[in-house]
């Protein structure tokens, strides 16, 4: 039995297998989708992956901490893909957007906003020098750059302890060359 090729539609041309030499082809990656760079519609919020099960037998104790501080699961119809699309199905299940064992979560921008600042401003206490103040005005310790100078608070008290620190000629001594 003889088959016929099938007919090419009008306006179709038939395809020719000609093989493209090495050296015309591009380099490029072969890259996924990536469907987690979600936007939330109302921009009065802000989105958060956050673990659903994590460690031993699953444990749901991390999604349950952030439940308590504040953060709500995200339904589909709360964001977008980063393209403005809606959400995709394939990350959609029992009304939740989830990707593997992450779960998408939404808070209001000011709390979340809020509790980076605090952070940020935590994080800056605590590198603080010890012992070092500034006392004054802004522009009595400021240079002209707008970097501020610290002063030593402790310059007034007697010191028990201080460093040694030898003579130059000693130094050098100790340090020449021998060769």
């Amino acid at each position: 039995m003889h088959t016929s090729p099938p007919p090419t539609p009008p306006g179709l041309k038939p395809a020719t297998e000609v093989r493209i030499p090495y050296e015309q082809i591009e380099a490029k990656p072969l890259r996924s989708p990536n469907f987690i760079n979600l936007v939330p519609k109302n921009p009065n919020l802000s989105l958060f992956w956050g673990n659903r099960a994590v460690g031993e037998k699953e444990s749901g104790l991390r999604y349950d901490q952030l439940i308590a501080m504040g953060f709500v699961p995200a339904k589909p119809e709360d964001v977008l893909s980063n393209l403005g699309q809606p959400c995709p199905p394939s990350i959609c299940r029992d009304g939740r957007v989830m990707y593997g064992d992450l779960i998408l979560l939404k808070i209001p921008r000011v709390d979340y906003v809020g509790a980076l600042k605090w952070n940020e401003q935590n994080a800056r206490n605590r590198i603080r020098k010890p012992g070092v103040t500034l006392e004054g005005g802004r522009s009595e310790h400021q240079k002209d750059d707008a970097r501020r100078q610290p002063i030593d608070a402790l310059a007034s008290l007697p010191k028990k302890v201080s460093a040694y620190v030898p003579p130059l000629a000693e130094v050098d001594a100790l340090t020449k060359d021998n060769t």
